[in-house]
């Protein structure tokens, strides 16, 4: 029979010899982590170089950036007043233009002549010159008249279609300040077409004098607005033959 001393140190021996094996790969594990740590401690590293890089690219582009934005914005601003002085420059010779067609008398002239006429219609009218079509395309730059008294009223430029007329242009207002023989422009010139039809409003009365018998000037008391059909056989005055002192100048081809 073996002693109990004899079984305690064969137990102990026992569990020393499978200690040993637990003991090395626990070291071989620590060793494998203690590696791994340093590879991921160097691939940070790497990575933290990398961000502090493109940071400093990501700063030197917004900084090209800006600059960028300030000289385009610089070359906006230089542009839009070059073109500003251009056209400045350009409506000046166009005014200028204008001005001295009309005082040398060069511009084309459609419409009834302009003198003092007999007879006066006090009643607001829309007046429609059916005697005098545009003879040419082109452009309209002004309206003359011999006015009986001073006011305001607008023109309205009218084109065929079948059987109807169809307002196409129609200015603001212009105004009349003396009486006589006045002549306004456009603040725009219109561009017509032969056979085009030119209309006169005037909303607080007829401005100007008129003669029967002689033209062809239809009327009736409603305006008519942008985009508007009418009808020539709709309108009033077709037997009085009315002429009026009102007519267009303008550069007809």
């Amino acid at each position: 029979m073996k002693s109990p001393y004899i079984l305690l140190l064969a137990t102990v021996f026992l569990g020393a010899c499978q200690m040993q094996p637990d003991i090395q790969q626990i070291r071989d594990q620590n060793r494998q982590l203690s590696s791994d740590l340093q590879r991921a401690q160097s691939d940070i590293a790497q990575l933290k170089d990398q961000e502090l890089r493109l940071r400093e690219e990501i700063a030197e582009l917004s900084r090209v950036n800006d600059v960028l934005d300030v000289e385009k914005m610089s070359r906006i601003q230089e542009s839009s007043v070059l073109r500003s002085q251009v056209r400045r420059f350009v409506q000046s010779q166009i005014d200028a233009y204008k001005d001295f067609m009309v005082l040398g008398g060069l511009l084309d002239y459609v419409g009834g002549e302009l003198v003092e006429r007999s007879s006066q219609e006090d009643q607001p009218l829309l007046l429609v010159d059916l005697a005098n079509p545009i003879p040419a395309s082109g452009t309209l730059t002004g309206v003359g008249g011999y006015f009986a008294k001073p006011g305001k009223f607008s023109v309205k430029v009218l084109r065929p279609m079948d059987d109807k007329l169809v307002v196409i242009w129609d200015s603001n207002p212009l105004q009349v300040y003396q009486t006589g023989i006045n002549q306004l422009n456009f603040p725009v010139s219109v561009v017509v077409e032969a056979g085009d039809v030119i209309a006169y409003h005037f909303a607080e009365g007829v401005l100007v004098s008129f003669d029967e018998g002689t033209g062809d000037t239809r009327f009736q008391s409603e305006a008519v607005k942008l985009g508007e059909l009418l009808k020539p056989g709709s309108l009033s005055g077709a037997k009085r033959k009315r002429a009026y002192s009102l007519g267009v100048y303008g550069l007809l081809n």
